[in-house]
């Protein structure tokens, strides 16, 4: 368990991000195969008024298309592409490792805007981190998946 790997955020653990390992990119990847393959599969789906197999595509493309995984938010900042977290940025500037050590935990990063449901994963991972302890909420969260993790490398 290495500190390293915990975003500024508190919701990942790079060393087992899917961003991070690059499977999401590769998954992207071979959905994008299969799709292209099956050309049935857009006659398919277009029969269902609430698909948009175009947009769906495009999203694949997207994401297949990127050639570096993440490099972790400690170490360099998230994707090539979007190297910009502001929840990121905001605890670099400050100077703190997690948000819950700023004294305007939490702020309208974590509150406000679209994607506020989202953010609240945020909040409870620092007040829980700040509740228990940076290593004993890595144990909780992510000790089955690391001991996995450590088991498949041997």
């Amino acid at each position: 368990m290495d500190r390293k790997y915990v975003s500024y955020c508190g919701n990942y653990y790079c060393a087992l991000c899917a961003y991070h390992t690059g499977k999401l990119v590769d998954a992207a990847s071979r959905l994008l195969e299969i799709v292209k393959h099956y050309e049935s599969l857009r006659l398919i789906a277009e029969s269902d008024e609430s698909v948009d197999f175009d947009a769906f595509n495009k999203g694949l493309e997207w994401l297949a298309s990127k050639d570096q995984a993440c490099k972790g938010c400690r170490l360099g900042g998230g994707w090539s592409w979007w190297s910009d977290c502001p929840v990121r940025t905001c605890c670099v500037d400050k100077g703190v490792e997690f948000c819950y050590q700023c004294t305007e935990f939490p702020c309208k990063t974590l509150t406000e805007g679209p994607l506020q449901g989202y953010l609240q994963r945020f909040i409870d991972a620092n007040q829980h981190i700040q509740q228990i302890g940076l290593e004993q909420w890595i144990k909780k969260r992510y000790g089955q998946e690391l001991s996995n993790s450590t088991r498949s490398k041997l």
